[in-house]
């Protein structure tokens, strides 16, 4: 089959040690490269855009691509103006679309060019899948079709009763912690290195996913003082006798998780507005920041939530064990704490539809002024969907069956992927997915 992979910075190293395996395999491989400083080595064909040369008015707008424009972090956090580069990769990647007619595509749907391509691949029924961590069970991931969290077949593993309680327990004590939370040592060095090759890259004219290096350090110290204004006024307990007591965790943006998977409540601000104008006089709204507070923890944000009388913040080193127990139902976007609330029978409310809402306790909700009240109501009155533990059985098999086992990340964030026993299983389940699409 002909495989198309798309660069994606660190990414990549990963993913041309899996392509190399499947250009073993007998499989004809091509690379299609946005950024030069990230290019992919071995037995394939490398495609490289070349940068922009100028950036000229559009006058016929497009929507698909205005859609990925609103997804857009140099767009939506890291202050991009002129947006006609945008119609200048999307004619670049509809044009190697075209000439190269690949039977699949693998890539993030993270960057802008790579959900330029999910858009063109739709277009030209072309089968777009992104490999990325499932979040439970560890050491797995599932191939989820072009821009969505919908997953494309699976192992179809299944764990027995013994096994998937083992799972069970080790997520709802906390004995455990999806992948991507594992801490990695980043020497200072492996930092410095890697902040000069994004200069460099900005330099030599990556103008488009990597941001402007002033803009940078002017949003990190944004960021600081935002994070020490809300720790000044937020609380490190919860104290609400007799309040019904509902928690929202901000997700960490710039993410896919929710820029892309939920796009429609990225402005996490508006949400939280939404939220708070819904609950009724005995209910109160807890908002947990993530640990590691990027751009979504901005001014605004901050001053609404130490002003309204009905929302209590928590400050950045209350754990999330701390204050589960006090809380009567999580409200999230596409959070893992979906899956933590399922198998804890703690009433949970996602706002983007996956496949943790197979499970009859996470209920999807489309609209939240009209739907989250009778579900709060529900909590009170304690009839809020409720499962056996072997329905929790059935749904870590759910998650277990498809997905595949290994790690996919990239050798800064988590140097043990690019480990020849990992490179083989992650291979291996490649092989599977492709041998599914070509029957």
């Amino acid at each position: 089959m002909k495989l198309l992979f798309i660069e994606n910075r660190y990414k990549t190293f990963l993913m041309a040690s899996v392509a190399n395996q499947l250009s073993k395999s007998g499989h004809e491989v091509h690379w299609l490269v946005q950024n030069k400083e990230f290019l992919p080595s071995g037995n394939f064909e490398t495609h490289i855009i070349d940068y922009p040369s100028g950036n000229k008015p559009i006058n016929v707008k497009d929507e698909a691509v205005e859609d990925v424009i609103k997804s857009d972090r140099q767009f939506n956090h890291f202050n991009k103006k002129n947006t006609a580069y945008f119609y200048y990769y999307n004619a670049k990647i509809e044009q190697y679309l075209n000439a190269l007619k690949p039977d699949l595509v693998f890539g993030e749907s993270t960057a802008f060019h790579e959900l330029l391509t999910i858009n063109n691949c739709i277009k030209q029924d072309i089968l777009y899948l992104n490999p990325c961590t499932c979040r439970y069970p560890i050491g797995r991931f599932s191939f989820y079709k072009y821009n969505t969290l919908e997953p494309y077949f699976g192992s179809n593993e299944f764990l027995s009763n013994e096994e998937a309680e083992n799972v069970i327990d080790q997520i709802i004590n906390r004995k455990t912690a999806p992948d991507y939370m594992k801490p990695r040592r980043i020497s200072k060095g492996e930092i410095i290195k890697d902040k000069i090759k994004k200069i460099q890259s900005y330099i030599k004219g990556e103008k488009y996913n990597t941001p402007s290096p002033l803009i940078k350090f002017k949003l990190e110290k944004e960021k600081d003082k935002n994070i020490k204004l809300w720790d000044a006024f937020a609380q490190n307990t919860i104290n609400t006798p007799n309040k019904t007591v509902v928690l929202y965790p901000l997700q960490m943006q710039p993410e896919a998780n929710i820029d892309v998977w939920g796009r429609k409540h990225r402005n996490q601000l508006q949400l939280i507005k939404a939220i708070s104008k819904s609950l009724s006089d005995d209910t109160v709204l807890v908002v947990k920041p993530n640990p590691k507070s990027k751009y979504e923890l901005s001014r605004a944000l901050v001053n609404y939530v130490k002003d309204s009388a009905n929302i209590i913040g928590l400050q950045h080193h209350v754990k999330m064990d701390d204050v589960l127990p006090f809380i009567d139902l999580v409200i999230t976007v596409t959070g893992t704490v979906a899956i933590e609330c399922v198998l804890s029978n703690k009433p949970i409310v996602t706002l983007t539809k996956t496949v943790n809402n197979t499970a009859n306790n996470c209920i999807f909700i489309n609209n939240v002024d009209t739907e989250l009240e009778p579900l709060i109501n529900s909590v009170k009155n304690k009839s809020f969907n409720k499962i056996s533990n072997q329905e929790k059985i059935d749904f870590i098999n759910v998650l277990n069956s498809t997905s595949y086992q290994g790690i996919i990340s990239d050798p800064f964030s988590d140097e043990n992927c690019m480990s020849s026993s990992n490179i083989e299983i992650v291979s291996s389940a490649f092989k599977k997915v492709i041998e599914k699409n070509n029957v």
